[in-house]
């Protein structure tokens, strides 16, 4: 559960500076919907990466297991391949 707190403040945090960097750029001269617009696409977008990069790492696990599991099979194979002949 301790990564869930860290992936939301880090968006939270993210979010906030966008929102500091919008109101710079613009002046306020928009209203409080273009404000929350930024805020959300900030907040979602830095939570979809955060999500992104953990199922990679997962998916690279999964294939170096994978391929940990071919060698030690493939291994496994010969060894009684050449105890036959």
């Amino acid at each position: 559960m301790s990564w869930l707190i860290g992936y939301t403040l880090a968006s939270m945090v993210t979010a906030f500076i966008a929102i500091r960097i919008f109101d710079y750029v613009v002046s306020g001269a928009t209203d409080n919907l273009a404000r929350a617009s930024v805020f959300v696409t900030t907040w979602t977008a830095v939570t979809v990466r955060s999500g992104m990069r953990g199922f990679s790492k997962s998916a690279q696990r999964l294939r170096q297991s994978n391929a940990d599991a071919e060698s030690l099979l493939g291994r496994s194979l010969k060894d009684d391949r050449s105890s036959i002949t």
